[in-house]
């Protein structure tokens, strides 16, 4: 089974550039060194922050909890929080309808993010919904479902959808529509509660460096 494990920040004013360095050079090849596998960093363009999203996979939640017991994370982690406030990190787990395979680093992908409660009773009928409904539509409007999340720890709605689109104006275009505005409505209305939703933007911390070692890898 997928684990995702997503944290959540804002960079202090006045240290961005210190922490730039420090993200690059220290923190993410320290959570690689760790075990944990670095997938993408994003920026919320659309939404309710904080504005930094780092998203990462891991083997299994024990697997998590040994990572972090250790006292090269508790470093790392302490110089982390020396440039960042509003912390916050959530794990999830696939719901294994759409992975047919490992989760792996998509290049220059936006996203768009879903996130809701299901009403209590109606599982059944909010899995039949998104099958029959949302996933194909999604899909039609160009932005397709590529994920969908269950919140096992951390705070917030427990249920995430994740879209992919290739930039903002897709995603803007297909959100714009009287098709997605239709869907979002029944989902709220029969299915969900505590719906919101945001874009993301990746940053390219995670990518360009996965681009560059695929590149090398013919030298």
């Amino acid at each position: 089974m997928t684990i995702l494990f997503t944290q959540y920040w804002d960079v202090i004013p006045g240290k961005f550039d210190d922490y730039s360095s420090f993200v690059t050079n220290e923190y993410n090849p320290t959570l690689e060194k760790l075990g944990i596998k670095l997938l993408g960093g994003y920026y919320v363009a659309v939404g309710n922050g904080p504005r930094i999203v780092a998203v990462a996979t891991v083997e299994d939640q024990n697997y998590l909890r040994k990572i972090l017991a250790t006292e090269d994370y508790r470093i790392i982690s302490t110089k982390l929080l020396g440039l960042v406030w509003k912390y916050s990190s959530k794990l999830w787990v696939s719901s294994g309808r759409l992975l047919d395979g490992p989760y792996r680093i998509q290049t220059s992908a936006w996203k768009f993010n879903q996130y809701y409660n299901v009403l209590p009773g109606m599982e059944s009928e909010h899995y039949r919904f998104v099958k029959e409904e949302c996933i194909p539509g999604m899909k039609e409007l160009g932005v397709p479902i590529t994920g969908a999340w269950r919140l096992v720890i951390g705070e917030g709605p427990r249920i995430l959808a994740e879209s992919t689109g290739r930039n903002i104006v897709d995603i803007a275009k297909a959100i714009d529509t009287s098709e997605f505005r239709q869907m979002v409505r029944s989902l709220k209305k029969t299915y969900a509660t505590d719906y919101s939703s945001r874009i993301l933007a990746p940053t390219g911390r995670i990518e360009v460096p996965y681009i560059m070692s695929e590149m090398m890898k013919g030298f």
